[in-house]
């Protein structure tokens, strides 16, 4: 069977989240991108998983083509805490968000806890050890689960009268009672005991994850490099396999700018767009799919064996990017033709479409951009130092001069991002756009 977007499960992936405010900030996170990551490169051996939908409503959803077709999945790290008691869980473990973005779906959807965090207690005492003992025997119908479950039901009602931000959890109207007494789910709101039931039989404690320091260690070696041999890739090649893999996540994480899918129309023809449709194009947009990954193993494994980057991520040509008024002004200044023009203007085109798709979301792309432009800028000085003497038509020496430097730099070469030297040819006259060089003899601009 397979996914079929309509339905009640469409109405669940396409609900409108409340808040909304992980695929802005996420490109920090590393760790929730490695557990991401894991799901992913299951994907050649777990042919059931389809997609992966990065922050929305949870920190992902996994997304399947059989039953449960769809898995909410919170992400923790923290270091040097054991969740030893039900409240732990419930607030530092984000038990109590799980639970109240599961209860808004219709499906039943599936749930899991990500995390470093192992689950601690007594297991004589009602303590996620018990809790999780109690999952793992299948025995929360019993009068022991039924303790069990009550104390956390009781716990997250702690948890609901702190915070606002809850949706479906309704706020306790009376104090939560003793400790002692919290194995009589009596006086939870109507309900939400059999609720909580039926959730923690579809929740998966996934607590056994490394640390943020060996996570990606360990993913490469124990996932990627088997991923790569089964799809008849060198082993060798896993490591630019597993950070071209991560370079998508980001992408998808970061919502790429919140930009539509089909920018050009969104921007010819906005009333074309209902809210379902955006809704639709931004999950699309926060969508890892199967095939996505897929393909960023095999770039990886290009990469690894020293193969060109393709200058067209997308397969398609890039779109006319905005702007480029002021780089016009100052290849008219130099003199260069129409033809000239246009072309350098495909390739500012080329390096604003890529560079959005190309950076990792992590803090070293300010460090790869910030360099590329001392990189280019150093290039044009020693480029106008060659032109001082030189008589005949100064734009039109400075540009094939500036391409020769660049090309011979082999500045790709010197980033971890992929780029080809042409989308760093587009980033030259980008800089040229933002007014950092222009085409005229210097003492004439």
């Amino acid at each position: 069977m397979s996914v079929d977007p309509s339905g009640q499960l469409a109405l669940d992936l396409y609900r409108q989240p409340s808040e909304d405010a992980g695929a802005p900030t996420q490109g920090n996170y590393h760790y929730q991108t490695e557990i991401i990551a894991s799901f992913c490169l299951s994907m050649p051996s777990d042919p059931s998983i389809s997609k992966i939908v990065c922050e929305w409503h949870e920190d992902f959803l996994i997304v399947r083509d059989q039953p449960p077709f769809l898995e909410l999945v919170s992400v923790k790290h923290h270091d040097h805490m054991v969740y030893t008691t039900m409240n732990k869980l419930c607030d530092e473990g984000g038990l109590t968000h799980l639970f109240d973005k599961w209860l808004g779906y219709t499906t039943g959807p599936a749930a899991r806890l990500a995390s470093n965090t192992k689950l601690g207690g007594k297991r004589s005492d009602p303590s996620p050890l018990a809790l999780y003992d109690a999952c793992r025997t299948a025995t929360l119908a019993t009068p022991t689960g039924t303790r069990l479950l009550a104390h956390l039901a009781w716990a997250m009602m702690d948890v609901a009268r702190r915070t606002a931000e809850l949706e479906n959890i309704p706020r306790p109207l009376s104090p939560s009672p003793p400790k002692a007494k919290r194995h009589d789910p009596s006086g939870l709101p109507p309900g939400l005991f059999d609720m909580l039931l039926r959730f923690m039989m579809d929740l998966r404690f996934d607590c056994e994850r490394a640390a943020k320091g060996h996570i990606q260690d360990i993913n490469i070696r124990q996932l990627a490099e088997p991923a790569m041999v089964r799809l008849g890739y060198s082993q060798a090649a896993a490591p630019d396999a597993y950070g071209a893999l991560a370079q998508l996540i980001g992408e998808a994480s970061r919502d790429r700018s919140g930009r539509p899918t089909d920018l050009a129309r969104f921007l010819t023809n906005p009333g074309a767009y209902d809210p379902l449709s955006e809704l639709a194009q931004t999950v699309d947009r926060r969508t890892v799919s199967r095939d996505a990954v897929l393909t960023a193993l095999r770039l990886g494994a290009r990469r690894s064996a020293g193969e060109t980057v393709p200058l067209l991520r997308s397969g398609q040509p890039p779109p006319r990017a905005a702007g480029g008024h002021r780089l016009i002004d100052k290849m008219q200044l130099g003199l260069l033709d129409e033809a000239e023009q246009d072309n350098a203007l495909r390739l500012r085109d080329l390096w604003l479409h890529t560079w959005p798709q190309a950076r990792t979301g992590f803090p070293e792309d300010i460090e790869t951009e910030f360099r590329l432009e001392m990189e280019i800028l150093d290039i044009v000085r020693r480029v106008r130092h060659q032109l001082i003497d030189k008589a005949g038509p100064y734009g039109v020496q400075f540009q094939a001069l500036l391409h020769q430097e660049l090309r011979q730099a082999k500045l790709s070469s010197k980033i971890s991002v992929p780029l080809d030297d042409f989308h760093i040819l587009g980033f030259a006259y980008e800089l040229s756009d933002l007014c950092r060089f222009g085409f005229a003899r210097p003492e004439a601009a």
